[in-house]
This record gives structure tokens, sequence and C-alpha cells, in this order.
């Protein structure tokens, strides 16, 4: 299968993939407003046909880090650190917090309503 190799600073941290049907992300990002001023590598994905979302590494960079991806093909992947289904109480506090988060950024009050039982 496809997979990512992924090394900082010379030393493995993974090899990942998700097999034939998903999507398979590398990404280093620069936060810089605000007072925060972060970086950070986050190797991740999704298993398209259970829409699992998988983890293998989050990690905080910092200035003069080498990160490394080179594709290769690979027989065995390390297995994700973390993963959750789009429909599980994991997906829900993430969508939670994306509200929240917005919700700070503009100014607005959320409300909620008591869970009342049926």
């Amino acid at each position: 299968m496809r997979a990512f190799q992924v090394s900082l600073n010379g030393k493995r941290l993974c090899v990942a993939g998700i097999g034939q049907d998903g999507v398979l992300t590398g990404i280093v990002d620069h936060v810089a407003r605000r007072g925060r001023n972060e970086l950070s590598l986050h190797v991740g994905g999704l298993i398209s046909p259970t829409e699992e979302h998988v983890t293998w590494r989050n990690v905080r960079l910092k200035v003069g880090d080498i990160v490394s991806l080179k594709i290769v093909e690979a027989d065995s992947v390390d297995s994700p650190r973390s993963r959750y289904r789009s429909g599980s109480k994991q997906a829900e506090r993430n969508q939670k917090a994306f509200a929240r988060a917005v919700a700070k950024k503009f100014g607005w009050k959320l409300l909620t309503r008591p869970h009342t039982s049926p």
C-alpha cells in the first residue's frame, strides 16, 4: 500500500497508511496571530468505508526542526495512535469544541437546551 514514512530531525516517527479507500495526510502548520506562534505536525487521515478518522502523530515543532515525509510502498504500517468514527462521542466533542471556538471568535453566546427524557 502507499504510505508516508515520517521523520523529525532524523528520528523515525511513524509509517502511516490508509489502504485502498481513504485519505492520508501529513500537515505542517504555523499559526501566528493574537499572541500565538505555534508550529505543529499532524499525520492522520480518514478510512472512507468506515468513516473512521485516524491519527498517527501530533507533534509540536520548533524553528530549525527538519520534517521528512517520504512516500513509500509498504506491506504493513504502524497502528494509528487514535481513531474515532464520524458519529462517535469523540466526533460530537470535536464538533462542540469547534462551535464554541467559532462562537468565541465572533462574540456569540451559545444557548443550550436541557436534556429531557421522552
